[in-house]
C-alpha cells in the first residue's frame, strides 16, 4: 500500500525527529554534523521553511520546523536525508539503510507550544547526560538563544522575541527556562510517544 502524502496544517509547524537505522550513529566525527546542517542551508535555497531549533544527538535529529507550501514539507527532509545517506555510505563504506524509515512529524497546533518544544529539543543533551550545561553542546541551537550566537540557519522563535524587549534579557529568562528542571519532564517526549506539551 502507498504511503499518503503528507499534509500541512494550517500553522505548517512541525517538530521533526529522524533516527539512525537500529539506533546506529549518524554522525562519527565533527565534519559530519557540519555537513547535515550545510544541506538544510543549500535546501533554503530551493524552499522557503524555516528552522526555530535544532538538536544533532549521535543517532537521531530533532527540528523545530515550519513550512509555508506542502512541497516543502514533503521534500525537504526527504532530500537533505538522501543526500546525507548518500555521503555516507560513501565516507563510511556502509551498505544498507542509513535512517529508520522516513522521518517522523508531529504538527505543533498550538502556538503557545512552539518555544516549550523548542526547550525539550535543545535539553535533549542535558537529559542523556552529554553535558552539564547546552553550551557545551555545539550541534544544538541553544547557544543562539542563550547566549546571542550567530546561527544563519535558525529563525529565531516568535515566543522567544516575546520574553523581554531587551536582548540581553530575553537571554537571561531563556538560559532560566531551559536550565530549570521539571520532575514529570521525562514523560513528555512528543517526539517519540506523540503526547502533547504542556503550555511554558
Amino acid at each position: 500500500m502507498p504511503r499518503k502524502p503528507r499534509k500541512l496544517t494550517e500553522a505548517g509547524v512541525y517538530h521533526v525527529v529522524t533516527r539512525g537505522n537500529n539506533r546506529q550513529r549518524l554522525f562519527r566525527k565533527t565534519e559530519d554534523y557540519k555537513l547535515y546542517l550545510k544541506l538544510f542551508e543549500r535546501m533554503k535555497e530551493e524552499y522557503e521553511f524555516e528552522i526555530y531549533h535544532y538538536c544533532l544527538m549521535t543517532n537521531h535529529v530533532h527540528l523545530l520546523m515550519k513550512f509555508y507550501h506542502v512541497e516543502s514539507f514533503q521534500k525537504v527532509m526527504q532530500r537533505v536525508n538522501l543526500r546525507y545517506a548518500k555521503y555516507f555510505r560513501r565516507e563510511y563504506r556502509y551498505a544498507g539503510h542509513v535512517f529508520q524509515d522516513r522521518f517522523k512529524s508531529f504538527a505543533i497546533e498550538k502556538d503557545s507550544h512552539w518555544l516549550e518544544c523548542g526547550r525539550y529539543i535543545e535539553r535533549n543533551p542535558l537529559n542523556a547526560g552529554m553535558v552539564k550545561d547546552p553550551l557545551e553542546y555545539p550541534w544544538s541551537s541553544y547557544s543562539c538563544y542563550g547566549h546571542g550566537g550567530i546561527n544563519r540557519l535558525v529563525t529565531m522563535n516568535p515566543l522567544y522575541l516575546d520574553l523581554a524587549k531587551d536582548e540581553k534579557e530575553r537571554r537571561t529568562i531563556y538560559r532560566k527556562y531551559i536550565l530549570t528542571e521539571r520532575p514529570y519532564e521525562e514523560f513528555i517526549d512528543h517526539g517519540i510517544l506523540g503526547g502533547q506539551y504542556p503550555s511554558p
